[in-house]
């Protein structure tokens, strides 16, 4: 029996002290789990985590704090929830596991956790890890911004089978997460509906118009900002598990980031059409033709700071990511060495000037409208109304015939009269077209060649090669319809016949009794006196030409010239 009593009293000797270890850590095994950040965190965290809860152990790193035990322990309940809420997992093996580490920025024995929140930082405190004063008396702030009370006093007040589970979320997340939807849509809608109908009714009161533009190309990236602005402030409320606000936290983030890639990316359309304004009313045309290049090199400055926002946000070392293009530049300057052509070949082309927008050009076998130079091609319009995008390069090495830039638009043809045409209709018909050219105010005046020009196989052909002092294509397809007209007119007129190829059975008129003798049948006099009469000393030579009368009276052609 006394053995017995014995045993039972060395048992309670030993249990009792042991209870105490296990509840109240000593100073050596404190010393232990604060050794270093990576111990000091997981202490904090992983005595909160369900299953392995103990509040003597995860509120020994507010130490620093001088209120009571209870006090700590709460203070390390709100700062647990607030990463929680934010997504901000701790991983303990990107914490040092050094004592005696130092922050390589600050020389420091500090470590701040996360970037997102500055404020919160472990400190060496003698042996100890501890969390400092600084973010010991930012946690109350961190919670108030973090969570809205009248919302947490509602979540409160739920019933108890709201607090069922269903994959690891309770019920009244389900419920709070649809809410959350629905209120972030209606916002913005209602945002974009007081954009619609009533900003923009006030701005196309003003006299001009790039207001209205500006309002019409941020209504959609704004209301998307918004939406997004009102997600990533109240999406902490939620209070769902660590793991899904980690993924919550960066789509909202990128979703916001995209908002206002896309925003400035109107703008810079906004910018550019504010600018052509201006280069509108100067007579530089090189000013118009950079305006789209401006353009692009916004677009593309905005995207690709964009992305690297993004990525810096989400902890990617860009420097480094830069760092590492640099090494394969020359592979990516030979791969690109085309887009490099282009490139240079659109500097040469601004440079040089060989068409503007709008000119009217043939570059190889393309012929049509500029619509616009780029970076890398010059895109073209047909006359079927395709586009055709030419690499700047081959631009800069072709032969470009600027048709806009003529100041005359030539006519070149051979009218084909009948061979029953006479002398005299035929010099009437040459000198009725010069005059109708010298009484054209949209004709080249002071160079035209209307002529008759030779013997074809089935015509007499007059030559016609004018000019038309015209703006553009449609006024010269105009002017050269009433042109046309006006000679058809005059050939009525005169009574001259345009020849088509025909085949023709002649047969011999007689005159009277006697037929008309022709060159077969004179003898070699009378041929000899033909020729002789229209040599230098024979009475039908005429370098003048044919005379027309008019009313008796010589008409000087001299004077339509």
């Amino acid at each position: 029996m006394r053995v017995r009593l014995r045993s039972l009293l060395l048992f309670v000797t030993f249990l009792i002290p042991l209870q105490i270890i296990a509840q109240k850590p000593s100073d050596q095994r404190t010393d232990e789990l604060l050794q270093n950040p990576r111990r000091s965190l997981h202490t904090f965290l992983h005595w909160q985590q369900k299953g392995h809860i103990n509040e003597d152990l995860f509120g020994l790193p507010m130490e620093l704090y001088a209120g009571s035990k209870e006090e700590k322990i709460e203070l390390s309940e709100k700062l647990k929830k607030v990463l929680d809420a934010k997504g901000l997992i701790v991983v303990y093996e990107q914490a040092p596991g050094n004592k005696d580490y130092i922050d390589s920025l600050s020389g420091t024995s500090t470590y701040i956790l996360f970037n997102q929140l500055p404020e919160v930082y472990l400190i060496k405190n003698g042996n100890r890890w501890l969390f400092s004063k600084a973010t010991i008396e930012s946690i109350p702030d961190l919670y108030e911004s973090t969570f809205n009370s009248v919302i947490q006093s509602l979540i409160d007040k739920l019933p108890e089978w709201f607090d069922g589970t269903l994959f690891n979320i309770k019920y009244w997340q389900y419920a709070a997460i649809f809410i959350w939807l629905l209120t972030g849509l209606i916002i913005r809608k209602l945002f974009e509906f007081i954009l619609s109908n009533y900003v923009i009714g006030l701005t196309k009161k003003t006299s001009f118009t790039w207001d209205d533009e500006l309002l019409k190309d941020i209504k959609k990236p704004s209301g998307l900002i918004f939406l997004s602005l009102f997600f990533y402030l109240t999406y902490t409320n939620l209070l769902l598990p660590v793991g899904v606000n980690y993924y919550l936290s960066s789509i909202i983030t990128i979703v916001l980031s995209i908002a206002f890639i896309w925003l400035l990316y109107n703008l810079s359309d906004v910018f550019a059409r504010y600018i052509s304004i201006f280069t509108s009313h100067t007579n530089n045309k090189l000013d118009d033709e950079l305006i789209p290049l401006i353009r692009k090199t916004i677009r593309f400055f905005i995207v690709v700071m964009g992305v690297i926002i993004v990525l810096q946000n989400h902890g990617y070392n860009v420097a480094s990511l830069i760092a590492g293009l640099g090494i394969g530049g020359l592979a990516v300057a030979l791969a690109a060495r085309d887009t490099l052509a282009n490139f240079f070949g659109s500097i040469t082309i601004l440079l040089d000037k060989p068409f503007r927008v709008g000119d009217w050009v043939q570059i190889g076998g393309e012929e049509g409208i500029i619509e616009e130079v780029g970076f890398r091609s010059t895109r073209i319009r047909t006359f079927y109304n395709s586009l055709v995008s030419v690499p700047n390069s081959k631009v800069a090495d072709t032969a470009i015939d600027n048709l806009g830039l003529r100041k005359y638009r030539r006519l070149k043809m051979n009218l084909g009269l009948t061979y029953s045409t006479k002398p005299e209709q035929m010099e009437a018909f040459v000198e009725g077209i010069k005059g109708l050219v010298k009484s054209n105010s949209n004709m080249r005046q002071d160079y035209y060649e209307v002529h008759f020009n030779s013997f074809g196989a089935h015509s007499l052909d007059v030559l016609v090669y004018v000019f038309f002092d015209v703006p553009d294509w449609s006024t010269e397809l105009q002017e050269r319809h009433n042109f046309l007209l006006s000679i058809l007119q005059l050939a009525d007129e005169i009574g001259v016949e345009f020849a088509f190829p025909t085949q023709t059975l002649q047969i011999d008129s007689f005159y009277g009794d006697e037929p008309r003798k022709v060159g077969k049948d004179m003898d070699a006099e009378e041929l000899g006196s033909a020729v002789y009469s229209f040599g230098p000393k024979g009475n039908r030579f005429n370098n003048e030409g044919i005379q027309l009368y008019k009313d008796g009276k010589p008409i000087d052609f001299g004077a339509n010239k």
